[in-house]
């Protein structure tokens, strides 16, 4: 089972790669577009140099958000994915804090361009929603789905090709944690989550929003 973490843009070059340096025990990384509708670093630009630093034996997710392009750019986005060999997951995204959304794309609608062009491609799957809803939304062309929503009870539930997005807990990021609406593990619990998982489905993606530290010393342990 492929661990991934998940690594937020940075506008400083040395910081970013000093990070994914630290984290390269995972097996890839997730690299979320603009998060809250911020303007922020290029994923793909970050996925190039995951590229230079740590070469192509790492799983690199481009987390794209679709509120704000158009074919064009999930085209040549996709084109970039292809040259760079990394995998992109559609999302709807927050509204932009700067310019007018867009707004029109489905992430089905994109994930069958990406995929015409060569590309793995994945969307947001929501495990609060109903056993119909998610089983429809599985049948879909993607190849592959991140969970929102997880939580321990989910476990028996999930498919191979589900990636489990885990919100770790710490001591430090707790009162952090407290503004965010989707479950958390808390960070003793995470290798035993980890090991019940490991029988369910091909990757999970780890997250500790506010400590990266989190983060860096499970990259030692792994």
């Amino acid at each position: 089972m492929q661990i991934l973490a998940e690594v937020h843009p940075k506008s400083k070059r040395e910081k970013l790669k000093g990070e994914i340096n630290a984290l390269q025990s995972f097996d890839g990384f997730d690299i979320p577009d603009s998060p809250l509708g911020l303007p922020s670093v290029l994923p793909s630009s970050i996925g190039v140099m995951i590229r230079e630093e740590l070469g192509d034996n790492k799983r690199i997710i481009v987390n794209q958000r679709l509120l704000d392009v158009n074919e064009l750019f999930v085209n040549s986005l996709s084109y970039t994915a292809r040259a760079f060999n990394f995998d992109i997951a559609f999302t709807k995204g927050d509204k932009p804090k700067i310019g007018k959304e867009v707004g029109y794309l489905s992430s089905e609608e994109a994930v069958n361009i990406a995929k015409n062009i060569g590309i793995k491609a994945g969307m947001m799957l929501s495990l609060r929603k109903s056993e119909n809803e998610i089983s429809a939304r599985i049948e879909s062309n993607a190849d592959f789905f991140l969970a929102l929503h997880f939580s321990e009870d989910k476990i028996k539930t999930l498919r191979r090709n589900v990636i489990p997005y885990i919100i770790v807990k710490t001591e430090k990021n707790k009162e952090i944690i407290k503004e965010i609406t989707q479950p958390t593990i808390d960070e003793n619990k995470v290798y035993d989550v980890l090991a019940e998982l490991d029988g369910y489905c091909d990757a999970v993606l780890l997250s500790s929003p506010g400590d990266l530290e989190f983060l860096k010393r499970f990259s030692k342990k792994s």
